[in-house]
């Protein structure tokens, strides 16, 4: 690449972000987008009722957890690239499964199996990205593809909306205008399929892709990495953030479309639209990490950008008007979606590049932990303190998160 061109392009973007971008891309349009909105519908639709429902969505979890830690000293060994396709090709498989299966014990397995490779998956990636471009154009890169997967989330979940009513004219299924669950699970499953293809095609653009560009000798040595060789005590501290922000985040996403339709008594498409809004601004708003890292440096920012989520969710247990909700909303998940982009170069950049992969399992791990834990303990709180001092728990928490950050990246390793 010339100079000229090299002047000429954006920070943080270059030939292998873009293929990578374009992985991002058709797997959170398959997996995030189609394949969540669908999976929910489709189970109802053969007869499973919520409470079994709840137990099928909470097994990812946990295979994600158990699957944290091991697969850090996998990829050392089999390279991320590798592990990035091979867990992507799993995943898509576990989709398949999951919609041609009535059968729980079945169901049960190839959710669990669909947490692993997800889990897989998301710990092979940020050291594998980092990677692509240079130390300085970091933030600028975690930001692009923070911007795509949630706009890819968005494109995903409308298309999600309308495949089931694609795939039943197709099919010639009865009762297509009202899409009653009971009579559409070959719909649901034509949808979920077509997200599969999506994951499936994502691995392209990956094995497009440079592998590891490090030597056969520093390939050889991390293989060989000894358990006791790796600095437990930094990562755990450095790691420790993602266990606070797993905990917010569990008390938000997967319960933020109760709150509005409870506590303001508005209708599933008013709050879906007001959940595809937050998303919208959860792409846009990392976009400016470059310049409040510029000014204050990536710790500091994070705090500070932590400081004011927390404050836009005291707003939102506050307000009593549904727009001023609303602005709280999305300015409070908005601004808390920073962390990501922030926070991934940030950790991977104050370790050697030798221990990234079990950096980022434990990250993965904590984060589990600390999602599972906060999910579990929703019902408790919404029924002795409700849902908005349940906004003002969030908020402790994401400050709390702020403050962290700062703790654990002002110490030496």
């Amino acid at each position: 690449m010339t100079a000229r061109l090299r002047a000429g392009r954006l920070p943080g973007l270059n030939g292998q972000v873009l293929l990578f971008l374009c992985h991002s891309l058709f797997f959170h349009v398959g997996l995030l987008g189609i394949a969540d909105i669908l999976l929910n519908f489709y189970l109802v639709s053969i007869g499973i009722d919520a409470e079994t429902i709840g137990l099928l969505q909470s097994l990812p979890r946990l295979s994600g957890f158990m699957i944290g830690l091991p697969v850090g000293w996998i990829a050392n060994r089999a390279g991320n690239r590798r592990l990035i396709a091979l867990s992507t090709f799993g995943l898509a498989l576990s989709v398949v499964a999951t919609a041609f299966t009535q059968a729980l014990p079945l169901l049960v397995i190839s959710r669990f199996c669909w947490g692993a490779c997800f889990g897989a998956n998301q710990v092979v990636k940020p050291p594998f990205m980092v990677r692509l471009t240079d130390r300085s154009e970091h933030s600028a890169q975690f930001s692009y593809h923070n911007l795509v997967s949630m706009l890819a989330v968005s494109i995903g979940s409308a298309l999600g909306g309308f495949l089931p009513i694609l795939v039943s004219k197709l099919l010639a299924i009865d009762g297509v205008a009202g899409l009653r669950p009971e009579e559409m699970p070959l719909a649901y499953q034509g949808g979920i399929v077509i997200a599969a293809l999506a994951i499936l095609l994502s691995i392209l653009p990956v094995l497009a892709l440079r592998g590891h560009s490090a030597s056969s000798v520093e390939a050889e040595a991390r293989k060989r990495l000894a358990l006791r060789s790796v600095p437990w005590r930094a990562i755990l501290r450095l790691t420790f953030p993602l266990f606070v922000f797993g905990i917010s985040g569990g008390l938000t996403f997967p319960f933020i479309n109760l709150f509005f339709r409870d506590v303001f008594g508005i209708s599933d498409g008013a709050v879906g639209s007001i959940i595809g809004l937050g998303w919208l601004v959860m792409g846009i708003m990392p976009m400016l990490n470059p310049f409040w890292e510029a000014r204050m440096g990536r710790a500091m920012a994070l705090s500070a950008l932590m400081v004011a989520s927390a404050i836009a969710f005291v707003g939102l247990s506050f307000s009593g008007a549904l727009l001023a909700a609303v602005i709280f909303y999305v300015l409070a998940i908005g601004i808390r979606n920073t962390m990501q982009p922030l926070f991934q170069p940030l950790l991977m950049d104050s370790l050697n590049e030798d221990f990234h992969n079990i950096a980022s399992s434990v990250g993965l791990v904590l984060w589990n932990l600390g999602w599972f834990g906060s999910t579990l303990s929703f019902g408790f709180l919404q029924g002795t303190v409700g849902y908005r001092n349940i906004m003002l728990v969030v908020a402790f928490f994401v400050l709390m998160n702020g403050l962290s950050i700062r703790w654990s990246a002002g110490k030496p390793n």
